[in-house]
């Protein structure tokens, strides 16, 4: 029974001088090269001189125990079948040095499968059965389950030996149809032919190759048929030791779940690019294989990726991006090579490339993407909240107490949404702590979990969600005319665990007492009241004309403003004059006429309301300043739920961009109203005032937003 069995042991060159024992049998020259090795079968080693000549060239050998000795001013070899062990040494004159010598060797070096019996002299004829001689071995590196440094190695080195001009090797490489097969690496002492064949109802020589030409080959594995590999002397020629590396890519562990790689994608998961492992995915695609191949690589939103293939046959490429909601949309079509970059879009989750060819061709696809993503997604983190359905399978979850988390924001991208799990029976205690001083401000909302709605929102502060997902808000204070970064740890306070202690009402125990104290407590004020309740009763009369008249006005400035420009028929001048004079009225006088403001906000710095007349389509927005000046200020709108905010026109006109509108200085103790036209379809708005106070960036953002859908 022929068998190939497997070494184990490498082969070591040693450019040092190493003792083993051999001595020359001239004592002239010096010893050049050294080396051993502990592998059995066949071998051989060939020192060619890289010079004109080497004088005192000189190899000795001892092969179990038996000493050779060769001379030669050009090359020395030996070759031969080893039992046990294999000492070599090389010496020559003073004058050489390793480096100018030239070394070839064959032996079990690399641990692979070695000729142990003699193979058989032809491929066997049809129908004949025995146990032959055999080479198994599939790859370990599809896909991008290797590192590319690796590839070389993925294979079986065979070694074996023709004895002498008559003698002739078949050698059986297991598979089936569907596989590929790659045989490279052919090196031999003598010149020899290596030819490929198929064995099924008739056996076929489907080529072959001279070893001083041989080229890395692929092949297909041949339908119900065997692939043979035979190596033949080109001429004549003595002992022959030669070697192939073998390695075949089985149809079914390509994929990623080890069947066939199919196309299109239809995986439950994505490809994960991991720069451990070179970002690179390889595969191929056999004669019979028509579908193709395709891989679906995990990028998120927004990020710029670059890409490299390599591809051995005629491929036609079609690139894929998917999409958030399992939308996909096919950007570029029946390539032969791969784009330098692809910029992929907002709610992307990866790209597919999907792969075609009518000829076996290899291909391999590097991909590089260059943004790193926000948190711990593939990609720019989504700027609107998720819809009913809830958060999507890339999204990232965050977690209470569980490390800080970064990112990064730019121009077209001001805001970065991300899902938190709280996981507490009773709801967690939980705020936000910048980790490094950025212009975002951040805004964690409590959810509603049947419909995703905000039922409540802090910036960054104190607040008990209950259990069930809920989000953080990142966004970026306008202006934003570059990348801004920002890095924030959602700190975990506890379980907010209720107090069952009952409690007894006993406000009514201190009734007389309260009566008492606040009678005494107004007394003085009555006092003062009834001695200067003339001077009061004078000056109320001539005043109250004039508040009259004062409030009057408001109610025509209300109602003027309140009314569209094409319903008024007049231009913007007038909006703006009538926007001008309302700058000039007391803000408490404003505040009476005009009612409640829709929305309200106030800090030591400055004062918003905003009114929305009749639920018109605008905004009157009014702003007061007290003792601090603003340079560089800005109003932003936009909607917490994602749908886009459309300034259509601001009276007095005002610069604006997307969401935002410039106003550029506010001065001290000052007044401005502004008219905002809204277009979109927002379900609500929230309002920002943004600028320089002091030389540090200041943002006033009131608490609640501004519901504006239909029907408010």
């Amino acid at each position: 029974m022929r068998a190939v069995r497997a070494g184990t042991i490498s082969l070591v060159l040693l450019l040092a001088l190493i003792p083993y024992g051999i001595s020359s049998e001239s004592n002239e020259g010096v010893s050049l090269i050294q080396g051993e090795s502990e592998e059995s079968g066949p071998f051989w080693i060939l020192f060619s001189c890289k010079l004109e000549s080497c004088p005192g060239m000189e190899l000795s050998v001892i092969v179990d125990g038996e000493s050779f000795h060769f001379s030669d001013s050009h090359h020395v070899e030996w070759s031969g079948i080893v039992n046990h062990t294999v000492e070599w040494e090389l010496r020559g004159s003073e004058a050489l040095g390793p480096e100018d010598i030239e070394i070839k060797t064959i032996s079990n070096r690399h641990g692979g499968a070695v000729e142990d019996l003699d193979l058989p002299d032809i491929v066997p004829s049809p129908g004949q059965v025995s146990n032959w001689s055999s080479i198994d071995y599939s790859s370990i590196c599809q896909l991008n389950r290797c590192d590319k440094t690796a590839w070389s190695m993925d294979k079986v080195t065979f070694t074996g030996s023709l004895q002498n001009s008559s003698d002739e090797d078949a050698l059986l490489v297991s598979g089936k149809f569907g596989d590929v097969v790659k045989i490279s690496g052919a090196m031999s002492r003598n010149e020899v032919d290596i030819q490929i064949w198929s064995r099924g109802e008739t056996k076929t020589l489907i080529s072959s190759f001279p070893s001083p030409d041989f080229e890395p080959l692929l092949l297909d594995y041949p339908p119900e048929s065997e692939l043979w590999i035979r190596v033949v002397h080109s001429s004549e020629g003595d002992f022959s030791p030669y070697q192939l590396d073998i390695v075949r890519y089985d149809m079914d562990k390509e994929g990623p779940d080890g069947h066939e790689l199919e196309n299109p994608w239809n995986y439950t998961h994505h490809l994960y690019a991991n720069s451990s492992i070179d970002n690179v995915f390889r595969g191929h695609i056999s004669t019979g294989d028509t579908a193709g191949d395709s891989i679906l690589i995990s990028i998120g939103s927004k990020v710029l990726v670059e890409v490299n293939c390599e591809f051995s046959g005629e491929i036609l490429l079609d690139i894929v991006v998917h999409e958030i909601g399992d939308r996909t949309q096919k950007i570029l079509e029946d390539l032969d090579s791969c784009p330098e970059n692809i910029q992929m879009p907002q709610s992307a989750t990866g790209v597919e490339f999907s792969m075609k060819s009518e000829i076996l061709s290899a291909w391999s696809i590097e991909v590089s993407p260059q943004f790193s993503g926000d948190g711990n997604l593939n990609g720019d983190a989504p700027d609107f909240l998720w819809t009913e359905t809830g958060p999507f399978e890339h999204w990232t979850y965050l977690y209470p107490g569980s490390g800080s988390v970064s990112g990064n924001l730019g121009v077209g991208d001001s805001v970065d949404i991300f899902p938190m799990e709280i996981t507490d029976e009773n709801g967690s205690l939980i705020f936000i702590r910048p980790e490094i001083e950025s212009p975002v401000t951040y805004q964690i909302q409590e959810l509603k979990q049947d419909n995703w709605q905000i039922l409540n929102y802090t910036n960054g502060g104190i607040i008990s969600l209950p259990k069930g997902n809920h989000a953080i808000r990142v966004e970026g204070l306008s202006p934003i005319t570059g990348d801004v970064n920002y890095e924030f740890t959602v700190l975990y306070l506890g379980e907010n665990i209720p107090d069952d202690g009952e409690f007894m009402d006993m406000s009514h125990l201190f009734t007389n007492f309260y009566i008492l104290i606040g009678f005494l407590m107004i007394l003085p004020l009555l006092v003062v009241l009834w001695w200067n309740r003339s001077l009061i009763l004078q000056k109320s009369v001539p005043r109250k004309d004039g508040v009259k008249y004062g409030m009057e006005r408001l109610k025509l400035l209300r109602e003027r403003l309140s009314q569209s420009v094409e319903d008024m028929g007049v231009d913007s001048k007038e909006v703006e004059k009538a926007l001008g004079k309302l700058g000039e009225s007391p803000w408490d006088s404003i505040l009476d006429e005009w009612g409640n403001p829709d929305l309200r906000h106030m800090t030591r710095q400055i004062e918003i309301c905003a009114w929305r007349p009749n639920g018109g389509s605008f905004l009157i927005v009014g702003i007061r300043t007290f003792e601090k000046e603003w340079d560089l200020a800005a109003i932003n709108l936009n909607s917490p739920e994602g749908s886009s905010v459309e300034i259509e026109g601001t009276d007095p006109s005002h610069l604006n961009q997307g969401g935002d509108i410039f106003l550029d200085s506010l001065d001290s103790y000052s007044k401005k109203f502004l008219r905002i036209s809204i277009g979109g379809n927002p379900s609500s708005i929230e309002l920002e005032v943004s600028g320089m106070v002091d030389g540090e960036p200041l943002a006033a953002v009131p608490r609640e937003a501004l519901p504006w859908g239909e029907g408010n």
